[in-house]
Protein backbone atom coordinates (compact mmCIF):
# COMPACT_ATOMS: atom_id res chain seq x y z
CA UNK A 1 0.00 0.00 0.00
CA UNK A 2 2.84 2.39 0.84
CA UNK A 3 4.38 1.64 -2.85
CA UNK A 4 1.29 2.90 -4.03
CA UNK A 5 0.66 6.42 -2.47
CA UNK A 6 4.84 6.55 -3.40
CA UNK A 7 3.20 5.95 -6.87
CA UNK A 8 0.75 8.71 -6.76
CA UNK A 9 2.55 11.06 -5.47
CA UNK A 10 5.29 10.77 -7.77
CA UNK A 11 2.71 11.05 -10.96
CA UNK A 12 1.45 13.81 -8.87
CA UNK A 13 4.39 15.65 -9.03
CA UNK A 14 5.32 15.08 -12.23
CA UNK A 15 2.34 16.78 -13.64
CA UNK A 16 2.72 19.71 -11.38
CA UNK A 17 5.85 20.26 -12.91
CA UNK A 18 4.69 19.86 -16.69
CA UNK A 19 2.19 22.11 -15.70
CA UNK A 20 4.33 24.15 -13.97
CA UNK A 21 6.72 24.58 -17.39
CA UNK A 22 4.34 24.65 -19.34
CA UNK A 23 2.47 27.69 -18.04
CA UNK A 24 6.31 29.32 -17.50
CA UNK A 25 6.73 29.05 -21.26
CA UNK A 26 3.47 30.18 -22.14
CA UNK A 27 4.56 33.01 -20.00
CA UNK A 28 7.68 34.02 -22.13
CA UNK A 29 5.78 33.46 -25.34
CA UNK A 30 3.43 35.94 -24.58
CA UNK A 31 6.19 38.64 -23.55
CA UNK A 32 8.43 37.93 -26.32
CA UNK A 33 5.35 38.75 -28.57
CA UNK A 34 4.81 42.26 -26.83
CA UNK A 35 8.58 43.34 -26.74
CA UNK A 36 8.57 42.32 -30.94
CA UNK A 37 5.31 44.69 -31.21
CA UNK A 38 6.84 47.25 -29.64
CA UNK A 39 9.79 47.46 -31.25
CA UNK A 40 7.86 47.51 -34.36
CA UNK A 41 5.38 50.18 -33.28
CA UNK A 42 2.32 47.53 -33.56
CA UNK A 43 0.66 47.52 -30.51
CA UNK A 44 -2.21 44.80 -29.63
CA UNK A 45 -5.59 46.06 -29.60
CA UNK A 46 -8.36 44.79 -27.15
CA UNK A 47 -11.04 43.76 -29.30
CA UNK A 48 -13.98 42.22 -29.06
CA UNK A 49 -14.76 38.85 -29.86
CA UNK A 50 -15.73 37.90 -33.34
CA UNK A 51 -19.13 37.32 -33.65
CA UNK A 52 -20.01 39.96 -30.88
CA UNK A 53 -21.54 43.20 -32.04
CA UNK A 54 -20.89 46.45 -30.40
CA UNK A 55 -23.42 49.28 -30.27
CA UNK A 56 -22.01 52.10 -31.43
CA UNK A 57 -23.51 55.93 -31.18
CA UNK A 58 -23.77 58.01 -34.17
CA UNK A 59 -22.24 61.05 -34.02
CA UNK A 60 -24.59 64.04 -34.46
CA UNK A 61 -23.87 66.12 -36.85
CA UNK A 62 -24.75 69.65 -36.79
CA UNK A 63 -26.86 70.96 -39.39
CA UNK A 64 -25.32 74.12 -40.84
CA UNK A 65 -27.34 77.02 -42.02
CA UNK A 66 -27.64 78.14 -45.38
CA UNK A 67 -26.43 81.56 -45.46
CA UNK A 68 -28.74 83.79 -46.99
CA UNK A 69 -29.04 84.84 -49.81
CA UNK A 70 -27.86 88.55 -50.84
CA UNK A 71 -30.55 90.35 -53.08
CA UNK A 72 -28.83 92.38 -55.79
CA UNK A 73 -30.24 95.20 -54.81
CA UNK A 74 -28.87 94.70 -51.38
CA UNK A 75 -25.58 97.03 -52.46
CA UNK A 76 -24.09 97.07 -48.41
CA UNK A 77 -24.46 93.77 -47.71
CA UNK A 78 -22.42 93.48 -51.03
CA UNK A 79 -19.66 95.93 -50.18
CA UNK A 80 -19.24 93.94 -46.80
CA UNK A 81 -18.99 90.34 -48.56
CA UNK A 82 -15.51 88.80 -48.63
CA UNK A 83 -15.07 87.20 -52.64
CA UNK A 84 -12.01 86.02 -51.53
CA UNK A 85 -13.08 83.98 -48.77
CA UNK A 86 -15.36 82.54 -50.77
CA UNK A 87 -13.66 81.45 -53.67
CA UNK A 88 -11.43 79.71 -50.83
CA UNK A 89 -14.41 78.07 -49.10
CA UNK A 90 -15.23 76.84 -52.52
CA UNK A 91 -12.22 75.55 -54.02
CA UNK A 92 -12.25 73.37 -50.39
CA UNK A 93 -15.10 72.05 -51.57
CA UNK A 94 -14.17 71.09 -54.58
CA UNK A 95 -10.36 69.80 -53.80
CA UNK A 96 -11.58 67.85 -51.11
CA UNK A 97 -9.61 67.18 -47.29
CA UNK A 98 -8.43 64.15 -48.48
CA UNK A 99 -6.21 66.38 -51.21
CA UNK A 100 -5.26 68.43 -48.36
CA UNK A 101 -4.03 65.92 -46.33
CA UNK A 102 -1.85 64.69 -49.16
CA UNK A 103 -0.31 68.34 -49.55
CA UNK A 104 0.87 68.51 -45.88
CA UNK A 105 1.71 65.01 -45.76
CA UNK A 106 4.22 66.07 -48.76
CA UNK A 107 5.16 68.89 -46.86
CA UNK A 108 6.52 66.95 -43.47
CA UNK A 109 8.29 64.03 -45.75
CA UNK A 110 9.82 66.78 -47.68
CA UNK A 111 10.86 68.46 -43.88
CA UNK A 112 12.08 64.74 -42.79
CA UNK A 113 14.35 64.06 -45.96
CA UNK A 114 15.88 67.60 -45.40
CA UNK A 115 16.63 66.77 -41.83
CA UNK A 116 18.45 63.67 -42.50
CA UNK A 117 20.23 65.03 -44.96
CA UNK A 118 21.36 67.54 -42.50
CA UNK A 119 22.35 64.94 -40.46
CA UNK A 120 24.23 63.05 -42.98
CA UNK A 121 26.30 66.80 -43.57
CA UNK A 122 27.19 67.29 -40.58
CA UNK A 123 28.38 63.93 -40.08
CA UNK A 124 30.56 64.28 -43.37
CA UNK A 125 31.99 67.47 -42.12
CA UNK A 126 32.98 65.76 -38.71
CA UNK A 127 34.89 63.08 -40.92
CA UNK A 128 36.49 66.46 -43.14
CA UNK A 129 37.72 67.23 -39.55
CA UNK A 130 39.93 63.75 -38.93
CA UNK A 131 40.46 63.98 -42.87
CA UNK A 132 38.95 60.78 -43.55
CA UNK A 133 38.15 62.25 -47.23
CA UNK A 134 36.78 58.62 -48.10
CA UNK A 135 33.93 58.20 -45.51
CA UNK A 136 33.09 61.81 -45.91
CA UNK A 137 32.24 61.62 -49.67
CA UNK A 138 30.23 58.60 -48.61
CA UNK A 139 28.12 61.04 -46.18
CA UNK A 140 27.63 63.88 -48.83
CA UNK A 141 26.72 61.44 -51.11
CA UNK A 142 23.75 60.01 -49.20
CA UNK A 143 22.33 64.01 -48.66
CA UNK A 144 22.87 64.39 -51.97
CA UNK A 145 20.41 61.21 -52.93
CA UNK A 146 18.01 62.80 -50.14
CA UNK A 147 17.77 66.65 -51.16
CA UNK A 148 19.28 67.29 -54.51
CA UNK A 149 18.65 70.95 -54.82
CA UNK A 150 21.71 72.11 -52.15
CA UNK A 151 24.82 73.38 -53.39
CA UNK A 152 26.38 73.59 -50.14
CA UNK A 153 26.73 69.36 -50.43
CA UNK A 154 28.21 69.65 -54.13
CA UNK A 155 30.86 71.88 -53.01
CA UNK A 156 31.71 70.27 -49.34
CA UNK A 157 32.16 66.44 -51.48
CA UNK A 158 33.94 68.78 -54.15
CA UNK A 159 36.44 69.92 -51.19
CA UNK A 160 36.93 66.23 -50.81
CA UNK A 161 37.68 65.09 -54.04
CA UNK A 162 39.70 68.10 -54.27
CA UNK A 163 41.51 67.01 -51.16
CA UNK A 164 41.68 63.47 -52.66
CA UNK A 165 43.62 65.19 -56.01
CA UNK A 166 40.40 63.73 -58.21
CA UNK A 167 40.51 67.54 -59.84
CA UNK A 168 38.17 67.18 -62.95
CA UNK A 169 35.61 65.61 -60.03
CA UNK A 170 35.78 68.34 -57.84
CA UNK A 171 34.97 71.32 -60.73
CA UNK A 172 32.41 69.01 -61.70
CA UNK A 173 30.78 68.85 -58.41
CA UNK A 174 31.44 73.21 -57.75
CA UNK A 175 30.23 73.64 -61.44
CA UNK A 176 26.92 71.82 -60.02
CA UNK A 177 26.58 73.74 -56.77
CA UNK A 178 27.33 76.78 -58.89
CA UNK A 179 24.70 75.90 -60.98
CA UNK A 180 22.10 76.01 -58.10
CA UNK A 181 24.03 79.28 -56.44
CA UNK A 182 25.90 81.46 -58.56
CA UNK A 183 27.06 83.19 -55.62
CA UNK A 184 28.26 81.14 -53.20
CA UNK A 185 31.70 82.07 -52.66
CA UNK A 186 33.38 78.99 -51.51
CA UNK A 187 32.25 76.84 -54.65
CA UNK A 188 33.77 79.72 -57.04
CA UNK A 189 37.27 79.48 -54.82
CA UNK A 190 37.65 75.53 -55.02
CA UNK A 191 36.39 75.41 -58.63
CA UNK A 192 39.55 78.01 -59.30
CA UNK A 193 41.79 75.99 -56.94
CA UNK A 194 40.94 73.07 -59.36
CA UNK A 195 41.20 74.68 -62.64
CA UNK A 196 44.67 76.40 -61.74
CA UNK A 197 45.74 72.62 -60.46
CA UNK A 198 44.60 71.47 -64.26
CA UNK A 199 45.99 74.10 -65.92
CA UNK A 200 43.43 76.21 -66.83
CA UNK A 201 44.56 79.30 -65.73
CA UNK A 202 42.16 81.38 -67.54
CA UNK A 203 39.07 79.61 -66.04
CA UNK A 204 40.80 80.27 -62.73
CA UNK A 205 41.24 83.65 -62.85
CA UNK A 206 37.61 84.06 -64.18
CA UNK A 207 36.16 82.58 -60.81
CA UNK A 208 38.40 84.20 -58.49
CA UNK A 209 37.95 87.96 -60.62
CA UNK A 210 34.05 86.77 -60.09
CA UNK A 211 35.06 86.14 -56.28
CA UNK A 212 36.68 89.73 -55.80
CA UNK A 213 33.24 90.96 -57.06
CA UNK A 214 31.13 89.38 -54.63
CA UNK A 215 33.74 89.76 -52.05
CA UNK A 216 36.20 92.90 -52.38
CA UNK A 217 38.01 92.32 -49.03
CA UNK A 218 39.02 88.72 -49.40
CA UNK A 219 42.56 88.57 -49.17
CA UNK A 220 43.34 84.94 -49.88
CA UNK A 221 41.07 85.18 -53.24
CA UNK A 222 43.05 87.83 -54.47
CA UNK A 223 46.67 86.52 -53.46
CA UNK A 224 45.73 83.44 -55.14
CA UNK A 225 44.75 85.63 -58.08
CA UNK A 226 47.85 87.54 -58.20
CA UNK A 227 49.62 84.44 -58.26
CA UNK A 228 47.84 82.73 -61.62
CA UNK A 229 48.22 86.03 -63.67
CA UNK A 230 51.81 85.89 -62.67
CA UNK A 231 52.23 82.24 -63.61
CA UNK A 232 50.38 83.68 -67.00
CA UNK A 233 52.83 86.49 -67.44
CA UNK A 234 50.23 89.50 -66.84
CA UNK A 235 49.64 91.64 -64.04
CA UNK A 236 45.62 92.65 -64.17
CA UNK A 237 46.12 93.31 -67.92
CA UNK A 238 46.69 91.03 -71.05
CA UNK A 239 50.01 91.73 -72.11
CA UNK A 240 51.15 91.19 -75.66
CA UNK A 241 53.78 88.90 -74.27
CA UNK A 242 50.61 86.57 -73.09
CA UNK A 243 50.36 83.05 -74.66
CA UNK A 244 46.68 84.04 -74.08
CA UNK A 245 46.46 86.79 -76.05
CA UNK A 246 48.63 86.82 -78.91
CA UNK A 247 50.99 84.36 -80.53
CA UNK A 248 54.63 84.44 -79.02
CA UNK A 249 57.17 86.80 -80.34
CA UNK A 250 59.53 84.90 -83.05
CA UNK A 251 63.18 85.88 -83.20
CA UNK A 252 64.42 86.25 -86.34
CA UNK A 253 68.05 84.32 -87.30
CA UNK A 254 71.17 86.91 -87.09
CA UNK A 255 74.31 86.45 -88.47
CA UNK A 256 77.07 85.25 -86.83
CA UNK A 257 78.86 88.64 -87.13
CA UNK A 258 76.23 90.04 -84.76
CA UNK A 259 76.77 89.78 -81.05
CA UNK A 260 74.03 91.78 -80.04
CA UNK A 261 70.33 89.98 -79.39
CA UNK A 262 68.01 91.50 -81.73
CA UNK A 263 64.54 90.24 -81.18
CA UNK A 264 61.79 91.59 -83.81
CA UNK A 265 57.69 91.41 -81.98
CA UNK A 266 55.65 89.92 -85.03
CA UNK A 267 52.04 90.78 -84.88
CA UNK A 268 48.57 89.34 -85.72
CA UNK A 269 48.91 89.75 -89.44
CA UNK A 270 51.96 87.47 -90.19
CA UNK A 271 52.62 86.92 -94.10
CA UNK A 272 53.67 84.10 -95.71
CA UNK A 273 56.88 85.30 -96.57
CA UNK A 274 58.28 85.24 -92.87
CA UNK A 275 57.53 81.21 -92.68
CA UNK A 276 60.84 80.24 -94.75
CA UNK A 277 63.02 82.42 -92.45
CA UNK A 278 60.82 80.70 -89.30
CA UNK A 279 61.77 77.31 -90.67
CA UNK A 280 65.25 78.11 -91.21
CA UNK A 281 65.84 79.14 -88.27
CA UNK A 282 64.39 75.94 -86.37
CA UNK A 283 66.76 74.35 -88.40
CA UNK A 284 69.66 75.34 -86.98
CA UNK A 285 71.18 77.10 -89.51
CA UNK A 286 73.07 80.18 -88.45
CA UNK A 287 73.60 79.93 -84.95
CA UNK A 288 73.48 77.40 -82.40
CA UNK A 289 70.16 77.31 -80.90
CA UNK A 290 68.11 75.10 -79.42
CA UNK A 291 64.24 75.30 -80.08
CA UNK A 292 62.41 74.56 -76.98
CA UNK A 293 58.76 73.51 -77.67
CA UNK A 294 56.02 73.13 -75.03
CA UNK A 295 55.24 69.69 -74.02
CA UNK A 296 51.52 68.94 -73.34
CA UNK A 297 50.74 66.18 -70.92
CA UNK A 298 47.40 65.49 -69.44
CA UNK A 299 47.38 65.57 -65.45
CA UNK A 300 47.37 62.02 -64.73
CA UNK A 301 50.68 61.79 -66.87
CA UNK A 302 52.52 64.52 -65.03
CA UNK A 303 55.26 63.62 -62.93
CA UNK A 304 55.33 63.79 -58.99
CA UNK A 305 58.63 64.20 -58.73
CA UNK A 306 60.08 68.16 -57.33
CA UNK A 307 61.05 70.13 -60.25
CA UNK A 308 65.17 70.65 -60.15
CA UNK A 309 66.25 74.08 -60.21
CA UNK A 310 68.70 75.02 -63.57
CA UNK A 311 70.24 78.55 -63.33
CA UNK A 312 70.03 80.73 -66.88
CA UNK A 313 72.44 82.39 -68.53
CA UNK A 314 72.39 84.98 -71.12
CA UNK A 315 74.46 83.95 -74.04
CA UNK A 316 74.99 85.95 -77.01
CA UNK A 317 74.30 85.21 -80.12
CA UNK A 318 77.15 84.53 -82.24
CA UNK A 319 79.42 83.12 -79.49
CA UNK A 320 80.51 79.83 -78.05
CA UNK A 321 81.11 78.86 -74.17
CA UNK A 322 84.25 77.58 -72.82
CA UNK A 323 82.41 74.58 -71.87
CA UNK A 324 81.05 73.61 -75.05
CA UNK A 325 84.74 74.07 -76.80
CA UNK A 326 86.16 71.96 -74.20
CA UNK A 327 83.43 68.76 -75.19
CA UNK A 328 84.19 68.95 -78.65
CA UNK A 329 86.52 66.73 -78.47
CA UNK A 330 84.70 63.84 -76.87
CA UNK A 331 81.77 64.57 -79.41
CA UNK A 332 83.82 64.68 -82.75
CA UNK A 333 84.01 60.76 -83.14
CA UNK A 334 80.52 60.66 -82.82
CA UNK A 335 78.79 63.04 -85.01
CA UNK A 336 81.37 61.69 -87.78
CA UNK A 337 80.70 58.57 -89.39
CA UNK A 338 83.60 55.85 -88.28
CA UNK A 339 83.81 53.87 -91.92
CA UNK A 340 85.19 57.98 -92.91
CA UNK A 341 88.83 58.43 -93.26
CA UNK A 342 89.81 62.04 -93.12
CA UNK A 343 92.60 63.96 -91.45
CA UNK A 344 92.23 65.89 -88.22
CA UNK A 345 92.45 69.27 -89.58
CA UNK A 346 89.67 68.57 -92.17
CA UNK A 347 87.50 66.83 -88.84
CA UNK A 348 87.63 69.95 -86.77
CA UNK A 349 86.85 72.42 -89.22
CA UNK A 350 83.91 71.18 -89.61
CA UNK A 351 82.95 71.98 -85.87
CA UNK A 352 84.90 74.84 -85.20
CA UNK A 353 85.49 77.39 -88.02
CA UNK A 354 89.07 79.66 -87.91
CA UNK A 355 87.63 82.45 -86.07
CA UNK A 356 86.88 80.21 -83.08
CA UNK A 357 83.24 80.36 -83.03
CA UNK A 358 80.80 77.51 -82.72
CA UNK A 359 79.05 76.07 -84.78
CA UNK A 360 76.81 73.00 -84.16
CA UNK A 361 76.56 70.80 -87.17
CA UNK A 362 73.83 68.82 -86.37
CA UNK A 363 70.99 68.52 -83.65
CA UNK A 364 72.35 64.81 -82.17
CA UNK A 365 75.74 67.05 -81.57
CA UNK A 366 73.80 69.79 -79.65
CA UNK A 367 72.08 66.75 -77.69
CA UNK A 368 75.52 65.46 -76.83
CA UNK A 369 76.70 68.33 -75.78
CA UNK A 370 74.46 69.40 -73.38
CA UNK A 371 74.50 65.63 -71.53
CA UNK A 372 78.15 65.73 -71.14
CA UNK A 373 77.70 68.99 -69.31
CA UNK A 374 74.78 67.71 -67.20
CA UNK A 375 76.87 64.50 -66.61
CA UNK A 376 80.10 66.92 -65.33
CA UNK A 377 77.54 69.37 -63.26
CA UNK A 378 76.24 66.11 -61.12
CA UNK A 379 79.46 64.43 -60.45
CA UNK A 380 80.45 68.08 -58.96
CA UNK A 381 77.87 68.14 -56.91
CA UNK A 382 77.86 64.75 -55.12
CA UNK A 383 78.59 64.19 -51.92
CA UNK A 384 79.39 61.03 -49.55
CA UNK A 385 76.48 60.54 -47.90
CA UNK A 386 75.95 60.11 -43.89
CA UNK A 387 72.78 57.70 -43.92
CA UNK A 388 71.32 55.24 -46.24
CA UNK A 389 68.45 57.35 -46.77
CA UNK A 390 70.99 60.32 -48.32
CA UNK A 391 72.67 56.94 -50.20
CA UNK A 392 69.76 55.34 -51.90
CA UNK A 393 67.78 58.75 -52.95
CA UNK A 394 70.48 60.11 -54.93
CA UNK A 395 71.42 56.11 -55.89
CA UNK A 396 67.94 55.77 -57.04
CA UNK A 397 68.66 59.62 -59.38
CA UNK A 398 71.64 58.25 -61.11
CA UNK A 399 69.89 55.16 -62.41
CA UNK A 400 71.13 54.57 -66.14
CA UNK A 401 75.06 56.83 -65.29
CA UNK A 402 76.89 53.78 -64.17
CA UNK A 403 80.09 55.94 -64.45
CA UNK A 404 78.89 58.84 -62.12
CA UNK A 405 77.18 55.51 -59.84
CA UNK A 406 80.94 53.80 -59.52
CA UNK A 407 82.28 57.44 -58.56
CA UNK A 408 79.70 58.20 -56.36
CA UNK A 409 80.05 54.69 -54.56
CA UNK A 410 84.28 55.69 -54.89
CA UNK A 411 84.06 58.80 -52.65
CA UNK A 412 82.07 57.16 -49.89
CA UNK A 413 85.03 55.36 -47.41
CA UNK A 414 84.56 51.37 -47.24
CA UNK A 415 84.95 51.21 -43.42
CA UNK A 416 81.64 53.76 -43.02
CA UNK A 417 79.58 51.09 -45.29
CA UNK A 418 79.01 49.03 -42.12
CA UNK A 419 77.35 51.83 -40.22
CA UNK A 420 75.56 53.48 -43.00
CA UNK A 421 73.74 50.92 -43.72
CA UNK A 422 72.67 49.02 -40.43
CA UNK A 423 69.97 47.07 -41.55
CA UNK A 424 68.76 48.96 -44.78
CA UNK A 425 70.74 47.11 -47.47
CA UNK A 426 68.52 45.05 -49.79
CA UNK A 427 69.72 42.21 -52.09
CA UNK A 428 68.72 44.22 -55.44
CA UNK A 429 70.71 47.28 -53.70
CA UNK A 430 73.51 44.58 -53.81
CA UNK A 431 73.92 43.34 -57.10
CA UNK A 432 73.94 46.96 -58.19
CA UNK A 433 77.02 47.35 -55.98
CA UNK A 434 78.60 44.50 -57.10
CA UNK A 435 78.34 45.25 -60.40
CA UNK A 436 79.20 48.96 -59.88
CA UNK A 437 82.76 47.25 -59.14
CA UNK A 438 82.73 44.91 -61.53
CA UNK A 439 82.21 47.28 -64.85
CA UNK A 440 84.41 50.04 -62.96
CA UNK A 441 87.11 48.17 -60.96
CA UNK A 442 90.11 50.66 -62.11
CA UNK A 443 87.88 53.94 -59.88
CA UNK A 444 88.51 52.12 -57.13
CA UNK A 445 92.31 51.71 -57.11
CA UNK A 446 92.85 54.52 -54.73
CA UNK A 447 90.99 52.85 -52.14
CA UNK A 448 91.34 48.79 -53.50
CA UNK A 449 88.09 46.42 -54.50
CA UNK A 450 89.15 44.75 -51.93
CA UNK A 451 88.42 47.07 -49.35
CA UNK A 452 85.00 47.50 -50.28
CA UNK A 453 84.01 43.84 -50.77
CA UNK A 454 85.01 43.49 -47.08
CA UNK A 455 83.04 46.08 -45.86
CA UNK A 456 80.08 45.11 -47.57
CA UNK A 457 79.79 41.36 -46.04
CA UNK A 458 80.41 43.51 -42.67
CA UNK A 459 76.75 45.14 -43.05
CA UNK A 460 74.29 43.57 -40.67
CA UNK A 461 71.63 40.35 -42.49
CA UNK A 462 74.70 40.33 -45.37
CA UNK A 463 74.30 36.16 -44.94
CA UNK A 464 71.20 36.46 -45.93
CA UNK A 465 71.78 38.68 -48.73
CA UNK A 466 74.15 36.78 -49.70
CA UNK A 467 71.86 33.54 -50.19
CA UNK A 468 69.91 35.23 -53.30
CA UNK A 469 72.63 36.92 -55.12
CA UNK A 470 72.15 35.60 -58.54
CA UNK A 471 74.26 33.57 -61.17
CA UNK A 472 75.58 36.97 -62.25
CA UNK A 473 75.99 38.24 -59.44
CA UNK A 474 78.85 34.97 -58.52
CA UNK A 475 80.48 35.45 -61.60
CA UNK A 476 81.34 39.41 -61.34
CA UNK A 477 82.33 38.41 -57.78
CA UNK A 478 84.44 35.35 -59.17
CA UNK A 479 86.02 38.14 -61.40
CA UNK A 480 86.71 40.80 -58.83
CA UNK A 481 88.46 38.01 -56.65
CA UNK A 482 90.26 37.23 -59.85
CA UNK A 483 91.38 41.14 -59.76
CA UNK A 484 92.09 41.58 -56.12
CA UNK A 485 94.39 38.53 -56.57
CA UNK A 486 96.25 40.07 -59.67
CA UNK A 487 95.56 43.87 -59.37
CA UNK A 488 95.97 44.59 -55.85
CA UNK A 489 98.19 41.89 -54.66
CA UNK A 490 95.77 40.27 -51.90
CA UNK A 491 96.72 37.35 -49.84
CA UNK A 492 95.15 33.96 -50.50
CA UNK A 493 93.42 33.98 -47.30
CA UNK A 494 91.97 37.38 -47.77
CA UNK A 495 90.63 35.92 -50.98
CA UNK A 496 89.64 32.43 -49.40
CA UNK A 497 87.67 34.75 -46.56
CA UNK A 498 86.16 36.53 -49.32
CA UNK A 499 85.00 33.62 -51.13
CA UNK A 500 83.68 31.87 -48.26
CA UNK A 501 81.32 34.82 -46.93
CA UNK A 502 79.93 35.18 -50.42
CA UNK A 503 79.57 31.58 -50.47
CA UNK A 504 81.20 31.22 -53.83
Amino acid sequence: MEKAFEVQKQVRDNAKTVQSYMSDLLNWETEMKRKEAAINGQYEQDLPPVRSKIKKDKPLVAKKKQDKRISASDYQAWEKFDADKACKDVEIADIGLASLDGKMSQQVKQEKLREEAQYEKERGNTFVKQEKWDEAISCYNRAIELVKDDAIYFANRGFCYLKKDSLHQAEADCTEALRLDPTYVKALQRRATARERLGSLRSASQDLAQVLQIEPHNSAARKQLDAIRARMGTKGTKSKSSPLSTPMMEAKPVSPKCSEQKIVQVSNDVTEQQEPIVDTWREGVGEAITVLKPVKKPPHLRSKRQLKTIPIHEIQLGKTTEKLLSHLNLIENEVNHPAETVNNESNKTGIVNDKGAGDISSPESVKLISEAVATEKDVQKLVAPVNSVQFMSQWKYLKGQDEVRSYYLSIIEPSRIPSMFANALESDVLSELIRALHDHAPSFRHRTVAAYLTALTQVKRFSALAMFLSAADKRHLKNLLEYCRNEEKCSEQDIAELTEKYEL
